[in-house]
C-alpha cells in the first residue's frame, strides 16, 4: 500500500470518534455525571477490573486527573478502588452494583444512538461497515503496543 494513500485512508478513521460520540447525550438519564466521569465509568464497566494505569491510557487522562475522577465516582457509589493482588503497588477499579446498573442504562441509550446513526445507511452500506469494523477489530490488537491486563 502506498504511504500517501494509506494516510489518506486513516483520516476518516479519526473522525469516527466524533461521528459516534459527538452528538451522544446521556443527560436524559439524570445521572449528573460529566463526560469524563461517564467515559471512565464506561471503560471500567467494559473491562474486567482494569488497573489504574490502563484506565489512564484508555481515558487519555494523566494519573492525577484520573485519581480525581475515580474519587468522584467512588463518592457517588459507582466504583470501588482496590489494591491489585498481583501488584500491591497498583490499584484496580470495579463498578459497584449501582455503577453497573447506570452503565447498562448508558449503554442501552448509546446503542439506540448508534441505531439511529446507522439507520441513515442502506442495508448494503451497513453490511459494508460491519465487515470493515470486523476487520479492524481483529487487527487493532495486533497493532497495539499495550496489552490489557
Amino acid at each position: 500500500m502506498q504511504s500517501e494513500k494509506f494516510f489518506t485512508l486513516l483520516d476518516p478513521l479519526f473522525s469516527l470518534k466524533h461521528v459516534f460520540f459527538g452528538n451522544f447525550d446521556s443527560s436524559s438519564l439524570g445521572h449528573g455525571l460529566n463526560k469524563t466521569q461517564e467515559r471512565v465509568l464506561m471503560i471500567v464497566w467494559h473491562h474486567d477490573n482494569p488497573p489504574m494505569c490502563f484506565l489512564s491510557r484508555e481515558a487519555g487522562l494523566e494519573k492525577g486527573s484520573l485519581t480525581t475522577v475515580i474519587d468522584s465516582l467512588e463518592a457517588l457509589g459507582l466504583v470501588l478502588r482496590e489494591r491489585d493482588e498481583g501488584d500491591r503497588r497498583s490499584f484496580i477499579v470495579k463498578t459497584t452494583p449501582a455503577g453497573s446498573r447506570l452503565a447498562e442504562r448508558i449503554n442501552a441509550l448509546f446503542r439506540d444512538h448508534l441505531e439511529n446513526l446507522f439507520g441513515q445507511l442502506t442495508q448494503e452500506e451497513r453490511l459494508e461497515f460491519e465487515r470493515s469494523a470486523q476487520s479492524l477489530a481483529r487487527l487493532i490488537p495486533r497493532l497495539s503496543p499495550h496489552k490489557e491486563k
